[in-house]
This record gives structure tokens, C-alpha cells and sequence, in this order.
């Protein structure tokens, strides 16, 4: 069993890949996710946690650069990163790109994941 969750955001500027404080595209895992007509929402990072819409997330660990200069990986316990989730659906962000019952339980469409 996973105790351990990663959650990739697109929050580095795409010019010079410096953090911009902002995000509006999410991966977890194999599943895509974008915010609401593609707006860019304040994304902060401190010791032991990320903040987004309003409300900290607990990660036991960050790597920059992950994949491109314009995306950082964090590692979340998983129920960290299930309230995430929960928390990006609520803001509503979409799921553009997932397994089935994922991406209909993220669009409102199931039962949850």
C-alpha cells in the first residue's frame, strides 16, 4: 500500500522556469487536470507544505523542474492528497485526461474514485 501520493503543477514561468506563484495545470499520475478557463490561481510553497485556493496541504518532499523547467512534483500523504483533489474539484478544475471513473467522479458525473 501507498503512503505516499505525487502531484505535479505547472507553477515556473515558461520564459525562465522560475516559480511564478501561480498555477493552473495539475498531473496526478496519468490524470491531467486544468483550472477553470485556464485561469492561473495563487500557489505558494513553504516548509512542509503548498498552499491553493485558500487552504495548506501538507508534503513530506518537492523536486523542481519535474519533467520541464515548468512543473514541480510533491510528494503528499495520501490523504493530503485526497483533500487536494477534492479541494481542485470544489474550485472547479477538470479532469481532461484520466481513467473513466476518475475523470467522472472529478467532473461531477460518479460516484467518487
Amino acid at each position: 500500500m501507498k503512503h505516499t501520493a505525487y502531484i505535479d503543477f505547472a507553477c515556473n514561468n515558461p520564459d525562465n522556469g522560475l516559480f511564478s506563484g501561480k498555477a493552473m495545470m495539475a498531473t496526478y499520475g496519468d490524470i491531467e487536470l486544468e483550472a477553470p478557463g485556464w485561469q492561473s490561481f495563487s500557489f505558494s510553497t513553504g516548509v512542509g507544505f503548498i498552499r491553493i485556493h485558500r487552504r495548506n496541504f501538507k508534503i513530506v518532499g518537492s523536486k523542481d523542474w519535474f519533467g520541464n523547467w515548468c512543473w514541480n512534483r510533491y510528494a503528499l500523504p495520501r490523504s493530503e492528497a485526497k483533500q487536494l483533489l477534492a479541494t481542485l474539484r470544489k474550485n472547479g478544475w477538470r479532469c481532461t485526461c484520466g481513467p473513466v471513473r476518475f475523470y467522472d467522479w472529478f467532473n461531477g458525473k460518479g460516484e467518487a474514485a
